[in-house]
Parts: C-alpha cells; sequence; structure tokens
C-alpha cells in the first residue's frame, strides 16, 4: 500500500514538473527576443527593432506584446517622421512615416493626415 502511495505521489511529481518547464519554455522564448526589440528601440534603431518584430510575428501568434510593440515602433517613426519634415527632409519623412502607416495601416493619424502634410511640405 505504501508503495502504491509514493508511486502514485511520484508520478503526480514528475507530471506537475513536466507541465510547469512546458508553460514556461514558451514565456522564456519570447521574454528574451521582446528584450532585444525594446533594446534596439531606446537605442533608436528602429529599422533593427522592425527586423526581430518581423522576425518574431510567426513565433509570438496573437500575444498582446507584439501589437504593444508594434504600436511603439509606429510611434517611433512617426516622431522621426516629424522631426525629418521639421528639417526639411522630405525623403526621410516620406520613408519613415511609411514604415508606421505599414506597422498599423488602420491608425487614423496615420492616413489621409500624414499624406496632406507631406503634399504642403512638397
Amino acid at each position: 500500500m505504501k508503495s502504491f502511495v509514493f508511486n502514485g505521489l511520484l508520478i503526480g511529481l514528475v507530471l506537475l514538473l513536466a507541465a510547469c518547464q512546458s508553460t514556461s519554455s514558451g514565456i522564456d522564448t519570447l521574454t528574451p527576443a521582446f528584450q532585444q526589440i525594446e533594446q534596439r528601440l531606446d537605442a533608436a534603431d528602429l529599422d533593427g527593432a522592425r527586423e526581430q518584430l518581423v522576425a518574431l510575428e510567426p513565433r509570438a501568434g496573437q500575444d498582446e506584446r507584439l501589437l504593444q510593440y508594434q504600436r511603439r515602433l509606429a510611434d517611433a517613426y512617426m516622431l522621426q517622421g516629424r522631426e525629418a519634415l521639421q528639417r526639411g527632409d522630405l525623403d526621410a519623412a516620406g520613408k519613415a512615416l511609411s514604415q508606421a502607416r505599414s506597422l498599423l495601416p488602420d491608425a487614423p493619424a496615420l492616413g489621409s493626415d500624414v499624406r496632406q502634410t507631406l503634399e504642403q511640405a512638397q
């Protein structure tokens, strides 16, 4: 009887450990990738952050952090575009705003208002 209970507890413990490992492995594989994107954003390496974000999309699936970083990257491109417009660099502004639009095509601020601003600046 004791060996039956002991074996049952041992099997339960092994199953519990296996479940914990499979749950944490999904988080552990994505967290470092999101941290790298964060570092690139902090360093203003927007193109590098975009490359990593695009590479991460198939693995991340419906992870909420993916959309969060898309928004942050689009905002950074928008800021870069505004700064380029202030300098009078229409080519750089157009490229940055195009990158932002490709990340969030449904965002209202990236629609016709941006196009009108660029046309007026030209």
